[in-house]
């Protein structure tokens, strides 16, 4: 993997209308015709929503979103203001109400993680297209 070319970022208020803006936002900047395009919003889509929903983001906060390539491979990074120690996991519930979030960015991105910080948390994914 060469050197990561950002395309983008954007920080938004951690409300539940931040993930509509997040999702248009990767659309516009990756354009309708990229192969990977779909995959990458309901990624975010998912990355977002944990964001808004298990962190201090959603209570006052902000998300941060990235958008990088380098070549074939995209890589979206979600940022957000931390959750305590906690971060983003799978879970092994199959039949939970909720939670499946992780689930979805497992299934469809060839590779995701997080890097915790002091001040908060990245969570990111990698699709190829």
């Amino acid at each position: 993997m060469g050197a990561m070319i950002v395309l983008g970022t954007l920080t938004l208020p951690g409300s539940e209308r931040c993930v509509v803006h997040a999702r248009r936002f990767v659309r516009d900047l990756m354009g309708e015709a990229h192969p990977a395009v779909d995959d990458a919003e309901l990624c975010t889509s998912e990355l977002v929503t944990n964001a808004v929903v298990h962190t201090k983001s959603g209570r006052g906060g902000h998300v941060t979103i990235t958008v990088a390539r380098d070549g074939d491979l995209v890589e979206i990074c979600v940022g957000d203001d931390g959750a305590g120690g906690e971060v983003p996991h799978v879970r092994d519930e199959p039949f939970a109400e909720d939670g499946r979030g992780m689930v979805i960015v497992t299934a469809l991105a060839a590779e995701w993680g997080v890097e915790a910080e002091r001040g908060g948390t990245t969570t990111w994914f990698r699709l190829r297209s």
